[in-house]
């Protein structure tokens, strides 16, 4: 496929290592913060030095939740490094198998409009998958998708989307 929206890398399918992981769910206005800012607590609580951080879109919203109070859900997980557990804290830890996903990096995400370019990626996604007569995977032991944002050496906000496939 051809990208008119230089932000996009190209497509490709990568293997996702197991991980286990723990997550913290928001509905707020600003949800994906939210998350964010608190797994990244437990991080260093844990004295996890580079946390590494994914998210995805929690959906189980009321319409009073989305329409009167622009409310959103979001999921955040932190991923534990092999041995690590999650200490004193009251969460479940989750582990993943090995999977398949197909990905697309976001370059330089900027902070606004970032609800016009993600959801494009995915539509990107979803587009390339269906020419190619890739299947995407439903099974409730894996996340089907989620999203991995992240810094270069300069400063620059790349965001890797994931979703998981047959």
């Amino acid at each position: 496929m051809d990208y008119s929206n230089k932000a996009y890398s190209d497509i490709r399918i990568v293997t996702v290592e197991p991980f286990r992981y723990i997550s913290y769910v928001v509905i707020s206005c600003e949800p994906e913060d939210d998350a964010i800012s608190h797994v990244e607590g437990w991080a260093k609580h844990l004295k996890i030095e580079n946390p590494y951080v994914i998210g995805w879109d929690f959906p189980q919203v009321s319409q009073e939740q989305r329409n009167v109070f622009n409310m959103r859900g979001y999921r955040a997980a932190l991923i534990l490094d092999e041995g690590q557990n999650s200490g004193d804290l009251d969460v479940e830890t989750v582990s993943q198998g090995r999977q398949n996903y197909i990905t697309i990096t976001l370059e330089e995400v900027p902070d606004e409009g970032e609800f016009a370019i993600i959801p494009n990626a995915y539509k990107a996604l979803m587009t390339y998958m269906a020419i190619n007569g890739i299947k995407e995977k439903h099974d409730p032991a894996i996340l089907s998708c989620y999203e991995h944002e992240y810094f270069n050496n300069h400063g620059v906000k790349f965001m890797d989307i994931y979703i998981a496939i047959e």
